[in-house]
């Protein structure tokens, strides 16, 4: 896990709200701004976030290309902290793996065996970036 520091600018707040009658309503907050002439982007599903121009960030997160994916942060200035959320997808990839698997057991034949590979390797993606979210957490703490 990588961590950068320094003063955000060029800092462009975004939010998306979406509605489903089943599961209510979902807001994302996003942010794109430049750490010290580095390219960082934040997205939480948690709270908003509390980011500002010329305020001093620490960010934990992997490089995407020209892009730092920051997976966890910290306003140094105002103490605010923040992550993009990994308990919520951690239980939703446990009770979609495991739904799958059950119905791929109910189909049988050559269906169970693409079924059950295809979730499996979609729960361990969603699964591992819930690992490095909690990794970025544990990075910033340090």
């Amino acid at each position: 896990m990588e961590k950068l520091t320094g003063t955000v600018t060029d800092l462009r707040h975004g939010k998306t709200v979406s509605y489903n009658p089943k599961t209510g309503t979902s807001v994302v907050h996003a942010a794109v701004f430049r750490l010290d002439g580095q390219l960082v982007k934040i997205v939480s599903t948690q709270e908003p976030l509390v980011i500002a121009e010329g305020q001093q960030l620490l960010v934990a997160g992997r490089r995407r290309g020209k892009l730092f994916v920051a997976y966890a942060h910290r306003n140094l200035t105002t103490g605010a902290e923040g992550h993009e959320g990994w308990a919520t997808r951690l239980v939703v990839t446990i009770l979609v793996v495991t739904a799958a698997l059950w119905l791929a057991a109910q189909l049988g034949g050559d269906y169970m065996a693409v079924f059950a590979i295809v979730f499996v390797a979609a729960g361990g993606a969603m699964a591992w970036r819930s690992f490095e979210v909690v990794q970025a957490i544990v990075a910033l703490r340090r």
